[in-house]
């Protein structure tokens, strides 16, 4: 599994536009993972965004406006993210339903077979309509 890496440092010494590009650059790594198939771990991802946000609001106005610009690139790394991991759960989940058959019901009848349960049984036959049993033979055994 391929993850976000935690940001190296934070708190007021943090570079805000280095520390904005990298995350950038991730979020958009993240998304050819998920492109590629690859699980992907964002765990760290609401933290980082986190201490980005603290640390932008606690500085001076003026020294955070040329961040607009770097903000709104990792804004719009989100949305094709978003849609790479959606599109990723809807493979995998098409994938578990027919195992890459063109038979939904295949997954959930290897399921049955493996836990013991076969095929439903017949109804029984209709009175009348029993099949013809041998008649004993009258020859010595």
């Amino acid at each position: 599994m391929t993850g976000v890496p935690p940001a190296a440092d934070s708190g007021p010494d943090l570079d805000l536009p280095q520390a904005l590009a990298r995350l950038t650059a991730d979020l958009t790594q993240a998304q050819r993972w998920a492109e590629d198939g690859e699980s992907i771990d964002l765990s760290g991802l609401e933290r980082q965004v986190s201490t980005l946000c603290a640390t932008i609001l606690a500085r001076p106005r003026e020294t955070v406006r040329p961040l607009l610009e770097p903000l709104a690139e990792l804004v719009a790394a989100l949305d094709p993210l978003a849609a790479a991991i959606t599109a990723q759960h809807i493979r995998f989940r098409s994938a578990l339903t027919t195992d890459g058959r063109g038979d939904p019901h295949s997954a959930r009848h290897r399921a049955a077979a493996a836990y013991g349960r076969g095929p439903s049984p017949q109804p029984p036959a209709p009175p009348g309509d029993s099949p013809a049993l041998p008649l004993p033979s009258d020859e010595p055994t």
